[in-house]
C-alpha cells in the first residue's frame, strides 16, 4: 500500500498506511491472517552482486474470465537474486521448454548471462536442451531442496504478484488484457519500493533502482543464435500468415504477414513466437532420420492480440482449412544429355595435274 500511494505521488508513512489498513479491516469484519512465530533462516543462495544468482520458476492463474481459456494460463519469470527486478516476464497458455526458452533468451539478450540459475526440480528445468544450453552460456545451474519453494526469491514474488494483480486478473475477460495486465504488474514491481531494499543507504529502494543499468557477459546475436541452434530457428511469414519449416507450412497469424517469426523445437512439439507471443503450437512426427516430420497430427493456435481487425465471413474447420500443409517434393533433375563435340576430318589432298 505504501509503495503504491507513492507511486501515485501520495506520501504516506508505511505504520499510517498500517493503521488505515487496521480500520478498514475492523470495518469491514476482516480478519487477518495469524501470525506465527518465524525466524528467519540464513539463505543457502544469497546473492551478493547483481547477475550473480539468477531465479526462474512458473506460476499458475487459476481465476480469470478469459472465454478462449480453458484452466489456467502461466506467468513464467526471471527475477535477479540480487535487485530483486524482474529481468523476463510472460504470460503463456502452456508451460512447455519452448515458453521457458523464450523468457531466458529474452533476458539473455537484454542483461547479459548470469552466474548462476537457480530453479526447483520440474522436469522442464531439468531438461538436456536446456542444460546444453546453459553449459553453452557457462551458467552453473542450481536446485533448490525438495519442499523449500522459499529458496527460490521467485516464489516471494509470486506472493507480491497475488496481492498486487491477482483481483486484476480476475476481471480480465480477453487474452490482450491479461498480457496487459501482467505487463503493467511487471512496470509497477519494478518502480515501486521493496522491503528487501529499505535499509539501503543511497537511496535506492525499488529493484529498478538496485539493478541500474548493469549488464552481464553479453554474447551477440550470431553467439546467441549458434548457441539456440538446435532449438530456434527464424523465419518470415508469408502473406496468408504462414512459415516453412522443413517442406511443411506451418500457420503462424495472417495478420502478422511479411513479419519476422521464431520458431521453437523441443522433441514432438514445435512452437511458433512472435515477439515473446506463442501464436500456434504443434505436434509433429518425424520420419526415420529423426530430422524431416512425417505428419503434423495436431495444431492448436492460442489468442493473441494480433488477431486482424477485419474478422472473417464465416469460421473454418480443419476440413476447409488446414493449419499445417505439406510441401510438395522437389521435382528430380532432369539430367542433361552430354553433347558430343564434332570434330570434322580433315579434307583429302588433292593432287595436281600437270
Amino acid at each position: 500500500m505504501y509503495a503504491a500511494l507513492k507511486q501515485l505521488g501520495i506520501h504516506v508513512p508505511p505504520r499510517t498506511c498500517g493503521r488505515i489498513m487496521a480500520e478498514n479491516r475492523q470495518l469491514y469484519s476482516i480478519q487477518p491472517p495469524p501470525k506465527e512465530p518465524h525466524k528467519p533462516k540464513p539463505h543457502p543462495f544469497h546473492a551478493t552482486a547483481r547477475h550473480e544468482r539468477w531465479c526462474l520458476d512458473i506460476r499458475y492463474i487459476e481465476k480469470h474470465r478469459i472465454s478462449e481459456i480453458k484452466g489456467s494460463f502461466y506467468v513464467i519469470t526471471i527475477m535477479d537474486a540480487f535487485s530483486r527486478a524482474i529481468l523476463s516476464s510472460a504470460i503463456f497458455q502452456r508451460q512447455d521448454l519452448a515458453c521457458v526458452l523464450i523468457v531466458l533468451y529474452a533476458a539473455v539478450e537484454r542483461f547479459g548471462v548470469p552466474q548462476k540459475l537457480i530453479t526447483d526440480n520440474g522436469s522442464v528445468f531439468r531438461a538436456k536442451q536446456l542444460l546444453a544450453i546453459c553449459e553453452a552460456l557457462e551458467i552453473e545451474k542450481e536446485y533448490i531442496h525438495s519442499r523449500q519453494s522459499w529458496e527460490n526469491l521467485v516464489e516471494t514474488h509470486f506472493n507480491v504478484m497475488r496481492r498486487m494483480s491477482q483481483v486484476h486478473f480476475e476481471q480480465v475477460t480477453s487474452w490482450e488484457g491479461a498480457k496487459v495486465t501482467h505487463e503493467r504488474f511487471v512496470t509497477d514491481y519494478n518502480a515501486q519500493p521493496h522491503w528487501a531494499h529499505r535499509k539501503r543507504d543511497d537511496n535506492r529502494l525499488s529493484p529498478a533502482e538496485v539493478l541500474g543499468w548493469v549488464t552481464n557477459k553479453l554474447r551477440t546475436p550470431e553467439q546467441l543464435h549458434r548457441i539456440f541452434y538446435a532449438t530456434r530457428f527464424l523465419r518470415r511469414l508469408n502473406r496468408l500468415g504462414y512459415v516453412q519449416f522443413r517442406r511443411w507450412k506451418l500457420y503462424g497469424e495472417e495478420a502478422l504477414a511479411r513479419q519476422p517469426a521464431v520458431i521453437w523445437l523441443h522433441g514432438d512439439a514445435l512452437t511458433v513466437e512472435y515477439e515473446e507471443t506463442p501464436l500456434a503450437q504443434y505436434t509433429v512426427r518425424y520420419q526415420p532420420d529423426h530430422k524431416h516430420f512425417k505428419d503434423v497430427p495436431e495444431a492448436k493456435r492460442f489468442e493473441t492480440p494480433y488477431r486482424s481487425p477485419q474478422g472473417q465471413l464465416w469460421e473454418l474447420d480443419e476440413t476447409m482449412w488446414h493449419l499445417a500443409k505439406r510441401l510438395p517434393e522437389y521435382t528430380p533433375r532432369r539430367r542433361r544429355r552430354k553433347h558430343t563435340q564434332y570434330i570434322q576430318p580433315p579434307l583429302p589432298e588433292v593432287s595436281q595435274g600437270m
